[in-house]
């Protein structure tokens, strides 16, 4: 059986070798180029070039005869699927958490909550578990008053009128009043803080992310309060207002 398989395996690399060769050139590719590139026997490149023109994944530019990827090769990449927002925002999570050293998150708005979509978790013995999938009050957490603070003042203000403050630790805004008075710090200072108010001894920073203006989620580190510095919370915001940035751009 493995001696069946290895001409095919064999046969499949060099294909894919071909069109990886082609995919990163600035300019098409010509059978001799090719031949002295990727050392394949000149009778086995020919037929595959053959075989790989045949399926459109090749095609031959009139000018220069040599070789450029088919439209064979773009509707494989439009039919495959797109990674998820977490999935993209993972990456920037994994290094803030290393410059860190903490705990972060990125959470986007569920009706009147917000969700984990990616996380990050710190190595440290004492830390927060931030898990994909998890919910909690906008009023509650960091990233749910940055969501607040985004909002057009009528939505503002239908979300206050109907929103029942139930408490999650001794901590939890209570106040209407209050709660109004923090979303207008929140959008003066453009970074927003759960003081233990969603969970007992942590204490959370974080920004809003706007890829091209618009609102996309929040990036948020979770500290233990014992390690919440004043020094460290000017660490912290710079860190966020960098990696906010960097996920704007990523996002387009």
């Amino acid at each position: 059986m493995e001696r069946d398989d290895a001409p095919a395996v064999k046969s499949l690399n060099r294909g894919l070798d071909i069109l990886e060769h082609v995919g990163a050139a600035t300019q098409p590719v010509t059978f001799t180029r090719l031949l002295a590139a990727l050392g394949i026997p000149r009778s086995s490149l020919f037929h595959l070039l053959n075989n790989l023109q045949a399926r459109g994944f090749l095609a031959r530019d009139g000018g220069t005869d040599g070789y450029r990827l088919g439209a064979s090769v773009g509707r494989l990449a439009r039919a495959a699927p797109k990674p998820s927002l977490g999935d993209r925002v993972a990456p920037f999570l994994r290094e803030l958490s290393r410059e860190l050293n903490e705990t972060c998150g990125f959470y986007v708005r569920a009706g009147d909550a917000v969700e984990v979509v990616a996380s990050a978790i710190s190595t440290q013995a004492l830390s927060y578990t931030m898990k994909v999938g998890v919910r909690a009050p906008l009023y509650a957490v960091s990233a749910g008053k940055i969501v607040l603070a985004d909002l057009a003042p009528e939505m503002l203000k239908d979300y206050l009128a109907g929103v029942v403050l139930t408490p999650a630790t001794p901590l939890t805004i209570r106040s209407r009043t209050r709660l109004r008075q923090e979303i207008a710090t929140v959008r003066a200072a453009g970074f927003a803080y759960s003081h233990e108010e969603f969970t007992p001894g942590i204490t959370a920073i974080a920004t809003a992310v706007r890829p091209a203006g618009k609102f996309a989620g929040a990036v948020n580190i979770a500290v233990p309060t014992v390690r919440f510095t004043q020094d460290r919370d000017v660490e912290f915001r710079e860190a966020l207002r960098l990696t906010a940035r960097a996920v704007e751009a990523a996002l387009g």
